[in-house]
């Protein structure tokens, strides 16, 4: 057994995994969330398609913030408590870079399977609910590059909020992770909105600066600083994690 997979298999048995991954069933209620008003926004003409649909919950996942707190409690799990509990002693004949490495993979593969168990659940209430009222489409009619760009974006600002957690759990205690979370997930989310710093976010560049840009512009400049954040993030959580005493 690879120490990936020994400890993908120890993360994947964590009590805080099952709960993330049962709100991969989220896409049962959206069709419920378009009366709610402005609490949750979930727009009809958009979830015709199964594209927009899938974006439709992704961003339902991030406005209930829940996700990303289950997913700094993990992150916190399998960082900070083996610290504090010394059970990183076990490695301690094992180059740390490859301890790291193989734990920050874990985690990114947890996240895999909460986004794959999604998108079967988004297919399968697509079909339930949707196609009998608007018929199959799997494109939106308009802006489906645009539509798939903001897809990878999110995905993106997910691995990195892993890689900040990753940094934070290192030298913090579980709760300052947790809240960290759910400020990046704020953050992120209006960030879009920030007349002053718009430019400095991926996600900006697929919803409210898509339009002064020209597609292949838009997803290079999301794509470098994504690159950008997730460099930043995995070299201070590397030092901090060389700097621990095991």
């Amino acid at each position: 057994m690879t120490l990936f997979s020994a400890i993908f298999q120890s993360v994947f048995k964590r009590r805080d995994v099952s709960i993330l991954l049962a709100f991969s069933f989220l896409p049962l209620l959206v069709p419920t969330l378009a009366g709610l008003g402005e609490t949750v926004q979930v727009d009809q003409e958009a979830t015709s398609s199964l594209l927009g649909f899938l974006i439709s919950v992704i961003e339902v996942q991030y406005q209930f913030i829940l996700p990303g707190i289950m997913l700094g409690l993990i992150t916190a799990s399998v960082l900070r408590d083996e610290i504090d509990s010394r059970i990183l002693f076990l490695y301690k004949d094992i180059k740390r870079s490859k301890i790291f490495n193989a734990k920050l993979l874990s985690l990114f593969a947890v996240y895999g399977l909460f986004f794959l168990a999604t998108l079967l659940v988004t297919v399968v209430t697509y079909f339930i609910y949707r196609v009998p009222q608007t018929g199959f489409r799997l494109l939106p009619q308009e802006g489906a590059a645009t539509s798939l760009h903001y897809l990878l974006v999110l995905i993106g600002l997910n691995l990195t909020l892993i890689t900040v957690l990753a940094t934070c759990s290192i030298k913090k205690k579980t709760m300052v992770a947790v809240m960290l979370g759910i400020f990046f997930n704020l953050f992120s989310n209006t960030a879009p909105m920030w007349v002053g710093i718009r430019y400095l976010f991926p996600n900006s560049y697929a919803t409210t600066l898509a339009q002064q840009f020209p597609l292949g512009s838009a997803i290079g400049l999301s794509l470098i600083l994504t690159a950008i954040y997730l460099g930043l993030a995995y070299g201070s959580a590397r030092r901090n994690f060389d700097m621990i005493e095991f």
